[in-house]
């Protein structure tokens, strides 16, 4: 018994080492705590502008006070209990509780020993729940992501993004409107004549066209052509954002069902036991009736599992509904289909990753486009030194000489009118076009780092979960198998209460629950390096 006691120890201890965190804080604490299922995804500020993004709905730039901090909400698939309810435990444990609660009691008797007329059949762990790849018509991830695409309503609402940057484009481009300008002169009070001589009245028609020497509209044509590029950027780094939350929302789905299978598969060994115990009880009442109360017990709190997990499968349903936007009865019978152990090629190594991740993350796009958009900003603030220069043209004027009996006059006229560039040379525009240049680098070098940082954290727990699970299945979940089939056999021969069995098959069973929740690990490890680098190079 002590030896059997040891050797729990040491698979306990194993289990420790392996995850960093309990399964409940490591699948819902600090998973959902770095990366939410939802969030509301915006494009955020625009590299390489000069100017705050307006706030939602806003039509024009410079009308807001600044950017609106919006905090991502959380929703489906938090798992609500952290693990499958231990059932029955060795009597040892209750006393040792007890004996901590100041209670000092005897200790029992040993139970008689007597012969078990038939083997245990019951009391076994399925190994392939993990496997289970779902109902055939299920909710494949490739089908998930090509609906997201086409239907997710964040998505489609910032598309509109793009369509106003075109609008954005066609209005840097128009020119100034000309200006016509009609006026008469010298009109009498009453009339000219010799006493009081002038005129004669003149009439006019100016036409007045701006021109722009500097090539204004020009610079304002690149600064938004390049502006429409990172916000595409920009979009696409959205679209990877949203397919991240796609990910976890789908691999919270899996964990969830698989979580009800488990928890279904201990309700139905439970009751399975309890009906043979409860068949035995007259026979063997002294090894059984102690043990009906407390198994009994532990069926109550597995069918609360059960509805917990069911619970919990709602509630990723419904994360995975929202992101696919899904209608409420096609969410309800929402499964999903695939194998949480997805077979997968070593992904490239870890520097071949961060050359991957500089070339195709969609946010390092935009910023190296907006260190470019910056420059273009330089180049407008400096041809907005001069303002436009007026070409004024007179093509007639009139000169009214009937009031002397003489044939009217009629000339043209020519003129040019233009700013002198003495106290105005847009001189503080510049220099802040010329130190958002600056800036808009240093948030490149700075957003480089952190996705360098990004992908070594994933491919380090990528190769960590991997190497968790092959741990477990080679070193722990044998030898757990090994010991309850020991555990079995000692119960048969009588050498065994059955609450130490039972106990047993219940640690047995939290060697299990740790298996599963190493490949959820594992799978949202994968998927993970396909969020960082910015390409799906794992399935």
């Amino acid at each position: 018994m002590k030896r059997a006691a040891g050797l729990w120890h040491c698979i306990v201890t194993c289990l420790a080492a392996l995850a960093a965190v309990p399964v409940h804080a490591q699948q819902d604490s600090a998973w959902q705590k770095q990366s939410p299922i939802l969030e509301f995804p915006d494009l955020g500020p625009i590299p390489g502008a000069t100017e705050p993004p307006p706030l939602p709905g806003a039509l024009m730039q410079g009308m807001e006070f600044g950017p609106t901090a919006t905090t991502p909400g959380v929703l489906g698939g938090k798992r609500r209990t952290g693990r499958l309810p231990a059932g029955a435990k060795p009597r040892g444990l209750a006393s040792t509780a007890v004996a901590s609660r100041g209670l000092d009691l005897p200790e029992s008797l040993p139970a008689p020993v007597a012969p078990v007329e038939a083997a245990v059949t019951t009391v076994t762990i399925d190994w392939s729940i993990i496997d289970d790849p779902g109902p055939a018509d299920g909710l494949t991830l490739d089908m998930a992501l090509d609906r997201m695409l086409a239907a997710n309503l964040d998505i489609r609402a910032i598309k509109h993004e793009l369509t106003q940057a075109d609008a954005d484009i066609l209005t840097a481009g128009l020119r100034t409107n000309p200006l016509i300008y009609m006026d008469s002169q010298f009109i009498p009070y009453g009339s000219f004549d010799n006493q009081r001589p002038g005129g004669p009245t003149q009439y006019d028609l100016n036409i007045t066209l701006p021109v722009d020497v500097s090539r204004k509209r020009q610079s304002r044509t690149v600064v938004a052509r390049m502006a429409r590029s990172t916000l595409e950027a920009q979009f696409q780094d959205v679209t990877r954002r949203q397919i991240d939350n796609l990910y976890r929302a789908f691999v919270n789905l899996q964990a969830a069902r698989i979580d009800r299978l488990a928890a279904a598969a201990t309700l139905r060994r439970q009751e399975q036991r309890l009906a043979e115990l409860e068949a035995r009880a007259d026979r063997d009442a002294a090894r059984v009736l102690d043990a009906l109360d407390h198994l009994a017990f532990a069926v109550e709190r597995s069918r609360s599992t059960v509805e917990e997990a069911n619970e919990a499968l709602e509630d990723a349903r419904d994360g995975l509904g929202t992101l696919l936007a899904l209608p409420p009865e096609a969410v309800a019978q929402l499964e999903p289909r695939g194998s949480l152990r997805s077979p997968a090629p070593e992904p490239p190594g870890l520097a071949e990753l961060e050359s991957l991740a500089l070339r195709c993350r969609p946010d390092i796009r935009a910023a190296r486009l907006g260190v470019d958009r910056a420059g273009a900003e330089v180049a407008l603030q400096r041809a907005n030194r001069f303002d436009d220069v007026f070409l004024f043209y007179d093509p007639i004027t009139i000169q009214d000489n009937s009031p002397y009996g003489q044939p009217s006059a009629s000339s043209w006229a020519v003129g040019l009118t233009f700013a002198l560039p003495v106290f105005n040379r847009n001189q503080g525009n510049i220099a802040r076009a010329e130190s958002n240049v600056g800036q808009s680098r240093l948030e490149l070098s700075s957003l480089e780092r952190r996705a360098l940082a990004e992908v070594r954290l994933a491919e380090r727990e990528y190769r960590r979960s991997r190497d968790a699970i092959e741990h477990i299945e080679r070193a722990i979940l044998p030898r757990a198998e090994a010991l309850l089939a020991r555990r079995r056999e000692q119960f048969a021969t009588g050498g065994l209460t059955i609450d130490d069995l039972e106990g047993a098959v219940e640690d047995l069973a939290e060697v299990t629950q740790a298996h599963r929740d190493a490949v959820i690990r594992h799978r949202r490890a994968m998927l993970a390096v396909n969020t960082v680098v910015g390409l799906r190079i794992l399935p």
